[in-house]
């Protein structure tokens, strides 16, 4: 899978099981009910599961708290 913007926000809503349209690019975790401490960890499995256990690899995504943050964690992970 291609890792774009717009990959990283369909993961993040999959993994929220929130309505399409709710997270965007710009969203924070601060913004979404959903995405409290279960939910974070519900979006690192997700991603973990598309981008073959990456999170061992990026550690900054632990503390990742909006999509632009954890796409540019994804990319540095994926370019080193």
């Amino acid at each position: 899978m291609e890792l774009t913007l717009k990959t990283v926000t369909e993961l993040i809503t999959k993994a929220l099981e929130v309505e399409p349209g709710i997270i965007q690019e710009s969203t924070r975790a601060s913004e979404v009910e959903e995405w409290d401490s279960l939910g974070h960890i519900s979006i690192l499995s997700e991603i973990d599961k598309i981008f073959n256990n990456i999170t061992e690899r990026c550690p900054d995504l632990a503390s990742a708290n909006s999509v632009k943050e954890i796409y540019e964690s994804l990319c540095d992970a994926m370019n080193s």
